[in-house]
């Protein structure tokens, strides 16, 4: 028992150290922390899981993965029954996004994460505009 609690000391310091300076954690670091936590430190999934959301709680770290799904709510309180949202309350759920991210992310960055969340929960955009098209939706995450 002495070497799994030796082991998780090892990996909260190094969860720690990985987090310094840093309100948020993507998905791929949190994945190479979780990795790192199996591989290197020999602690289950669920041990390497509770350590880095142990830290990231402790030191008011944003976790991407926690808030998608944070966004989820948000998004099926601004969709309604029929999951659609608009572009008022996109930018709404956008701005919420990139606070729940310490700041990090930026206005576009922010915006492409909500979008990927609404196409994973099946969330669709609402018509708008003169021509009442989708255009400010697909012109998300396009390069220009």
């Amino acid at each position: 028992m002495a070497k799994r609690d030796e082991a998780l000391q090892r990996f909260i310091g190094y969860v720690r150290l990985a987090a310094i300076d840093r309100p948020f954690i993507s998905r791929a670091e949190e994945r190479r922390l979780l990795e790192d936590g199996i591989s290197r430190f020999g602690l289950s999934p669920d041990d390497a899981r509770g350590v880095l959301l142990a830290v990231a709680q402790a030191n008011d770290i944003g976790v991407q993965r926690d808030i998608d799904r944070r966004m989820i709510a948000v998004l099926e309180r601004y969709g309604g029954k029929r999951r659609k949202i608009s572009r008022r309350k996109f930018a709404e759920a956008a701005a919420i996004y990139r606070g729940l991210s310490g700041g990090t992310l930026t206005e576009e960055q922010a915006r492409i994460a909500v979008k990927r969340v609404m196409e994973e929960n099946k969330f669709r955009a609402r018509r708008a505009g003169l021509l009442l098209s989708r255009r400010w939706y697909r012109k998300i995450g396009r390069r220009r």
